[in-house]
């Protein structure tokens, strides 16, 4: 062969395997699984150390996320202290966590409704906040993501069957029914340690329908039919995974599995009382820090990630979509 032949074909063939090279590179960039991290019960405005709740730390957790560098930042409710005032959000909230407001997907808490209509959440979030009900869905890679306002179902007319949140959101699981994994977040949680003594019989560990965290039962209920994955929750100060529940606390492989993380600075509470429940997993009320969750097509992948130097925990784990 001559050499200018040779040669012609020695570039076209590196050439070519360089595309196949760049070509693979770009799949693999472009399929990497979105990251995100979730946290609620964050900024205050002043909070004494000497109280024996804790300090507020909330800066440190901004930096944190910050760190982790996820593709969204879910902010599980409470978000201001006290009041959930716009001068809150403009004051202490926005120097921490502002720059993180393209990503950041909110919903509201019980302390952001201290404010009539919880107007300050609204206007300092705009759009993002999609007001005046605050519940909204978006998809994320592969993933379908619903933010629930579960403040809203303390009042009348709650959110059971035939309410607006609960109509809404059996309309869009039915027009999201393709998604391969879907993940509901809420400030409140459905299933708590403090309130477990009054949800189930201390006999027969069988719900007994005394919950204060009842009326959260049946969008759960709904959302377990509906095949979501896993609910997210703040307001209780404190870090919980729990297993796989039906609506009734009933553990069953196939249910949603839930996650409180209400441990994004204000303070830390502590445990509820012995027994502890059956079903919980995971727990920790000692340290600061936020979830990550990598959301494959799939599964996901998710770990505790503490604040430096806070008592260390270790909670990780990866887990098949139902």
């Amino acid at each position: 062969m001559p050499l200018v032949q040779r040669r012609t074909t020695l570039v076209m063939c590196v050439e070519a395997l360089t595309g196949v090279m760049l070509a693979s590179y770009a799949v693999v960039a472009a399929a990497a699984p979105p990251k995100i991290v979730a946290v609620g019960d964050i900024a205050c405005q002043s909070y004494s150390q000497s109280d024996g709740e804790g300090a507020c730390r909330s800066d440190e957790v901004a930096a944190l996320i910050t760190s982790l560098h996820p593709d969204a930042f879910l902010a599980l409710g409470d978000l201001q202290y006290n009041d959930g005032g716009l001068d809150g959000f403009l004051r202490v909230y926005d120097p921490q966590f502002g720059h993180l407001n393209p990503i950041t997907y909110p919903v509201p808490g019980n302390h952001e409704y201290e404010t009539p209509g919880a107007e300050g959440y609204f206007d300092y979030f705009a759009s993002r906040a999609h007001g005046p009900e605050g519940y909204y869905s978006f998809d994320l890679g592969t993933w379908h993501i619903v933010a629930l306002n579960s403040d809203i179902c303390r009042d009348d007319p709650g959110c059971g069957p035939g309410t607006p949140q609960y109509e809404w959101l059996r309309a869009d699981l039915i027009a999201h029914s393709s998604a391969v994994c879907t993940l509901a977040f809420q400030h409140h949680p459905t299933f708590d340690w403090r309130q477990w003594q009054h949800f189930v019989d201390s006999d027969t560990d069988k719900p007994n329908g005394g919950s204060e965290n009842e009326m959260y039962f049946e969008m759960w209920r709904l959302m377990d039919a509906m095949g979501v994955d896993v609910q997210l929750n703040g307001h209780n100060h404190i870090y919980h995974r729990w297993a796989p529940q039906t609506g009734d606390g009933i553990r069953d492989a196939n249910g949603i599995r839930q996650f409180t993380i209400g441990t994004g600075g204000r303070s830390l509470y502590p445990l509820g009382k012995k027994p502890r429940p059956a079903n919980l997993l995971a727990v920790q009320n000692k340290a600061f820090g936020v979830l990550e969750m990598t959301l494959r097509s799939g599964a996901y992948d998710f770990r505790w990630v503490g604040l430096p130097g806070d008592p260390a925990f270790q909670d990780r784990g990866s887990v098949a979509c139902r």
